[in-house]
């Protein structure tokens, strides 16, 4: 899935949050929305999705189609989209006031509708969504969640407790304070005067008289109630919490069984087509769908998404991508697929480097450092006797590495990674990053600015006097001199005298930058948080932001020239550009040569040794077989 310069290559079709879900009728068309304007559509029950351009950039927060052709969607900053063909092409509606919108709903009569949003907003068509009129709510509270059940009676959830039901089309409503003050989040309603309303500290509230009264729902449960529905018609209904737990009855609300999903997903939106058939979706772009009435439920996304520390790529085509809880994914044609490799561990991975195309080493936390020598297709451990975590790992040689990270750990080898042995680096501070020129000269960077170097092969380490604060996470050099890190803040800085000195740059961000990467003798970018993309063209004389394509926060960038360029970060995330960065092509520089026991092995495709036949994840949904 495709925009902004960038597609998404993990997870699939796309990986920002997602906010709200609905379908027609038919059960076949369907929407989804999110972060960042993010509009997906599908007409096959959401085994297939495609993503659709909205008119404005603001978070998405809830989507409803009244039929297979005329769909309304609202977010931040006052947005309200409509759609009158599936959801391909949306235009802008005004809104009379000018909040966040969280909520939409209509009425069977699909002419009439609701929308709730910030400080108490509440806006109502009679036209199909075309015109909205401002309501009087009487609360100035956040308002989340609209139910409609006809014309007349309606229902709203908020902030502090707050329940508003109308009985008169929103002429008037009536306010309820539930859940001790907590939090609402969600809110649904049944034709019988059943209604239900969920929300924070394992908080249900039940009402069997149009809500009118309400008497609490005890689950045992002290999780944050984020979503509730009912099929139509039916008096099955699920919740789902925030530790991924989603909660069935059969009897309209009165008794709840937890089912535990796999993964722990946080799902925030449901919608039931029938009694059977329904779809959620969450962080990280998640898409789930039922069949059996929510007792089990499977993945429409693919991919993995757990965290993604660090990538690396040998060639344009065979690259690796390293996460946490001891996720390793290879890559043989520029990331059009990954595949899960097994680890041997469950320990964060935060930074995987390799010598060549065959030998490369992982270093993660609790003192894990692996090692393999087959491009990735298996790994072995290496001994450390270090539980520290570690942050970075660098080869200078196919046999000398080193490795740096809490409380200033820094460790050796000269075995290939087979056996380590620990250094005094000076400082107790986190090292975050470290790089070598030689098997002698070296530097690393961590936390309150620290930078210390090394010309005896980290037998002893020298501090720099820097002046900087902020925590660093990141240090790339062009050839041995010239060189950036960058931090806390959108902090940067430059060296040029091999990191002995360093100069602050005017940044253009101030949101933290995590990864940087000099990739010709201009030009380097780096990234970080929101999403956050800044480039030098002129060597640091002068950075800019380039456009956000997320809002997520990214931990990795690699740049291999033209459209060659990938970015990893937060819930699985991988990225790849459909069109050139910068103007600067790749042309690392020359360090000076190192002694090589054997000469540099080319990169190969490969596949895992231990094929991953289950990931552990959320099983993947299939289509229903076509009967000829």
């Amino acid at each position: 899935m495709t925009s902004g310069g960038w597609q998404w290559q993990n997870p699939l079709p796309q990986g920002d949050p997602l906010y709200g879900i609905h379908f027609a009728k038919d059960k076949l068309r369907g929407l989804a929305v999110g972060a960042d304007g993010t509009i997906l559509r599908t007409s096959d029950g959401g085994f297939r999705w495609e993503k659709s351009e909205s008119p404005a950039k603001a978070a998405l927060s809830a989507v409803y189609l009244l039929d297979r052709e005329t769909a309304i969607a609202v977010g931040a900053r006052g947005t309200i989209l409509r759609s009158t063909d599936g959801g391909k092409k949306w235009q802008t509606v005004a809104a009379a006031v000018h909040e966040h919108f969280y909520g939409i709903a209509f009425s069977p009569d699909p002419r009439t509708g609701y929308i709730c949003g910030s400080n108490g907003a509440l806006l109502r068509t009679a036209d199909g969504g075309e015109t909205w009129t401002p309501l009087v709510s009487g609360v100035t509270t956040q308002l989340l969640k609209v139910a409609a059940l006809d014309g007349g009676i309606a229902a709203v959830s908020g902030t502090a407790g707050v329940v508003l039901v109308t009985a008169d089309g929103g002429a008037t409503w009536t306010k309820n304070t539930l859940c001790d003050g907590a939090l609402v989040s969600s809110i649904a309603l049944q034709k019988n005067g059943t209604f239900l309303a969920a929300g924070f500290g394992g908080c249900v509230e039940r009402s069997t008289d149009f809500g009118k009264s309400w008497n609490s729902i005890r689950l045992f449960s002290k999780s944050d109630m984020l979503a509730a529905a009912f099929a139509p018609g039916e008096a099955k209904g699920v919740i789902t919490d925030a530790n991924g737990t989603f909660w069935l009855t059969g009897d309209a609300g009165v008794t709840w069984i937890p089912f535990a999903v796999r993964t722990d997903p946080k799902v925030v939106d449901i919608f039931f087509g029938d009694e059977f058939t329904g779809w959620a979706v969450g962080e990280n772009g998640l898409i789930l769908r039922t069949d059996d009435r929510g007792y089990s439920w499977q993945r429409l996304s693919s991919g993995g998404r757990d965290d993604v520390n660090d990538i690396a790529f040998q060639t344009d085509d065979i690259g690796i991508a390293v996460g946490a809880n001891g996720r390793i994914w290879l890559t043989n044609d520029g990331g059009r697929a990954w595949l899960p490799v097994y680890s041997e561990t469950e320990a964060d991975l935060n930074s995987v480097m390799f010598f060549d195309g065959q030998r490369g080493w992982v270093a993660g936390s609790d003192g894990t450092i692996l090692r393999t020598i087959n491009g990735g297709a298996s790994w072995g451990k290496g001994d450390t006797h270090v539980t520290q975590d570690l942050t970075s790992v660098y080869f200078v040689t196919e046999r000398t590495g080193f490795a740096v990270g809490e409380n200033g750990m820094i460790l050796r080898t000269d075995s290939g990674g087979a056996t380590w042995e620990q250094q005094e680096s000076g400082t107790r501070l986190w090292l975050e990053d470290v790089k070598f020129f030689d098997e002698k000269r070296g530097i690393a960077v961590g936390d309150r600015g620290v930078i210390i170097t090394t010309e005896d092969g980290g037998l002893s380490w020298k501090a720099v006097k820097t002046n900087v604060r902020e925590n660093l996470f990141s240090v790339s050099f062009y050839g041995d001199k010239t060189g950036f890190a960058v931090g806390e803040n959108g902090i940067i800085l430059r060296t040029d005298d091999g990191g002995q000195t360093w100069k602050d740059q005017e940044s253009p961000t101030p949101n933290t930058l995590f990864a940087v990467t000099y990739f010709n003798e201009k030009n380097a970018v780096a990234v970080g948080k929101l999403g956050t993309v800044v480039m030098t063209e002129n060597g640091g004389a002068n950075w800019f932001a380039a456009p956000s394509f997320t809002g997520k926060l990214l931990q990795a960038i690699v740049y291999r020239g033209g459209t060659n360029v990938w970015a990893a970060g937060r819930g699985g995330m991988i990225l790849k550009r459909n069109e050139p960065l910068a103007a600067g092509g790749y042309s690392p520089a020359k360090l000076p040569p190192t002694l090589r026991e054997r000469p540099r092995l080319d990169a190969k495709p490969r596949k895992p040794v231990i094929t991953l036949t289950d990931d552990g994840d959320i099983p993947a949904a299939l289509p229903p077989k076509k009967i000829n």
